[in-house]
């Protein structure tokens, strides 16, 4: 079994890790609220983007079997150069230049509910976009 267990630790960032530093040091990894607060403080600057693979719908084609089908989502410039490191799929977790989402073994209507965060220069947004590719993945592979 799994075992988890919560604590509410008061205090903003700095404070917590000041009185709790035996939970929080410099390698926990603190995830930023998805949405703005109701107060936003001067210097707080945020140009967050999520991306949330929701679900899809592919036929079969010939084969008797759904397709295992696996979405790779990348961010590329208006000249298709591919944007390093753009996609961050989690707190914590150093930036990859293209993330790969779960595998479904033959669903015909695979549902993810994957989010990743797109982190993109605010002067670069208007000129990049998200490639999303769509593949059958055999379950040798």
């Amino acid at each position: 079994g799994l075992w988890v267990s919560l604590k509410l630790l008061p205090g903003d960032l700095a404070q917590v890790q000041k009185d709790f530093s035996h939970l929080v040091d410099r390698s926990t990894a603190v995830a930023r609220k998805m949405g703005f607060p109701e107060i936003i403080l001067p210097g707080d600057v945020r140009n967050d983007i999520y991306v949330t693979l929701i679900q899809g719908e592919f036929d079969k084609g010939k084969k008797k079997t759904p397709k295992n089908v696996e979405v790779t989502m990348s961010v590329h410039d208006e000249d298709g150069n591919l944007q390093e490191k753009a996609i961050h799929p989690g707190a914590g977790y150093e930036g990859v230049s293209e993330y790969k989402s779960v595998v479904y073994y033959q669903v015909k209507q695979p549902c993810w509910y994957e989010t990743v965060k797109v982190a993109i220069a605010i002067e670069e947004v208007s000129r990049c976009h998200l490639r999303f590719t769509f593949r059958h993945r055999s379950s040798q592979e």
